[in-house]
């Protein structure tokens, strides 16, 4: 890969084996957290789980496992693999960590491609592994996005042995597709980037086979990819697009660094921000060109995206991270060894005060999950449950309960309408007739029912209230539900209310 001419310099941890040192300690500290608490507070994880655990027991009477060539496998498949050997808590923690391990990874070796040699400025990419993203609980996009890094990385170290590139590229691109649909865009859109430069040279000099060739070996590992897509991949019937307001995509960009204080996650990205704009304007941060190349695709890809897209939300928030991770990968500076200590030592004092923050939050998090289990596992097996939400309650910040009845499919063999089981984008269906009951049951609509107070809506709703076992009210927030004769109140947290349905006596 082409470098600068002015090389960066890297005073401090200088080599492979103190930078991979210092990686396999960075990664065991952002880690932690993972395994201090029963239940990551990821607003879909506890649904993911759940799902991965019906996979791994190959079903039950209310859903079916279906594999089909989806473009959202990357849990379904390893965590179910690694269930195996341990058990499947355990597994999908382990699944989070090699996420974390691959874009980090990612990154490192990017910029080890960029500059020649292994730097410690690439760590910078552990600051960024908290995100709203991760705390969404996308998990099979962000483990896509460490493969997509990789595979960028291994895209250019073998630019002088094109034909192993293309026999490898192959592999990466349908293990970016078969991770998440949006990875494999980064993936594409990063090795579009990359190629920009030399191709553009190679038409300047009028060197036309050169250049056809060179187009040929940047296309050719997405074109199976493309086949699954388009010819076998089950299709969302909601091709519906929407794009958000336009200041949403400033503010998405602080979407890294946003977890639970908000002050403290702006100073934050403040300076981070600001670091990065001040080596800028004293020239002190070279930039390797063709990763600066890849991370314009990515941030044009940024701009255009819409909000929803391919029955999927979200489509936009997604790019922020893998944009800040090649930003990362494709920058070094050029500083003094007083400069970088104290440059390093910053960026640790923030990590470890960013890393204390989400442990924090996350054991308050632990004693609220671990009476939300208690009442879930109180359930007898093979119950119906149906499940109240507020549509504010769709949203990622404090500690989310929106999917934690999910649990029950896998805990207590519970049919749950909620659970994901979309033939579009997991490998899970309900079987007949629990599909239709499903379709039928608006967790929102219950709620503004029983908690609102609609009694229109509540008239509506009982029928389909009455083929339940139980209900559970959920919300991170106080509420109270209004006393009805067919609800009787099980033992429950105030923010996890649980309720026998008596079918035998009127709602509304």
């Amino acid at each position: 890969m082409t470098k600068q001419r002015e090389q960066p310099s890297s005073p401090i941890l200088e080599g492979r084996t103190a930078v991979c040192a210092a990686f396999l300690i960075l990664l065991v500290l952002v880690s932690a957290p993972l395994f201090s608490t029963v239940l990551p507070p990821l607003v879909d994880y506890p649904n993911h789980l759940a799902r991965l655990d019906l996979i791994a027991q190959g079903g039950n009477a209310f859903y079916a496992v279906r594999w089909a060539p989806l473009a959202d496998l990357a849990a379904d498949v390893a965590v179910p693999a690694l269930a195996l050997a341990m058990p499947l808590d355990l597994a999908a923690k382990l699944f989070l960590v090699l996420s974390f391990a691959l874009i980090a990874g990612g990154i490192a070796w990017l910029n080890r491609i960029a500059w020649g040699a292994w730097r410690p400025w690439p760590l910078l990419g552990f600051l960024l592994l908290y995100n709203r993203t991760f705390l969404w609980g996308f998990i099979n996009y962000l483990f896509g996005v460490g493969v997509a890094l990789c595979g960028i990385a291994l895209w250019l170290a073998l630019e002088k042995r094109p034909r192993l590139r293309l026999l490898l590229s192959i592999p990466v691109a349908l293990l970016c597709f078969f991770s998440h649909l949006a990875a494999f865009g980064v993936y594409a859109l990063a090795v579009a980037g990359t190629e920009m430069l030399p191709l553009a040279a190679l038409l300047h000099a009028r060197q036309w086979r050169q250049a056809a060739w060179r187009t040929a070996t940047m296309t050719a590992p997405f074109v199976l990819p493309a086949i699954v897509l388009f010819g076998f991949a089950p299709t969302a019937p909601d091709g519906a697009v929407s794009f958000g307001a336009v200041w949403r995509k400033a503010d998405l960009l602080f979407s890294v660094f946003d977890n639970y204080s908000r002050p403290f996650d702006v100073v934050c990205f403040a300076l981070f921000a600001g670091l990065l704009a001040a080596l800028a304007l004293t020239r002190r941060l070279a930039v390797a060109p063709r990763l600066g190349a890849a991370c314009a695709m990515l941030f044009a890809a940024y701009l255009l995206l819409p909000n929803q897209m391919v029955g999927g939300f979200g489509a936009d928030h997604r790019l922020p991270p893998a944009l800040f991770a090649v930003l990362i990968a494709m920058s070094a500076p050029v500083l003094s060894r007083r400069a970088a200590l104290l440059l390093g030592g910053a960026a640790a004092a923030m990590l470890l005060l960013r890393v204390a923050a989400i442990e924090v939050a996350w054991r308050r998090a632990d004693a609220i999950y671990a009476a939300d289990l208690a009442a879930i596992d109180a359930l007898p097996s093979g119950a119906r449950l149906a499940v109240a939400y507020p549509p504010r309650e769709v949203n990622g910040g404090g500690i989310p309960v929106l999917h934690t009845a999910a649990l029950a499919a896998s805990r207590r063999a519970a049919f749950v309408p909620i659970l994901f089981a979309d033939e579009t984008q997991q490998p899970l269906r309900l079987r007949p007739p629990f599909d239709a009951l499903a379709a039928a049951t608006s967790p929102t609509a219950i709620w503004a029912a029983f908690v609102d107070g609609d009694a229109a809506t509540g008239r509506e709703i009982s029928p389909v209230l009455r083929q339940y076992d139980f209900v559970v009210f959920a919300h991170r927030k106080p509420f109270a539900v209004a006393p009805r004769d067919c609800l009787r109140r099980a033992p429950s947290p105030p923010n996890f209310q649980l309720f026998a349905i008596d079918r035998d006596r009127a709602c509304f």
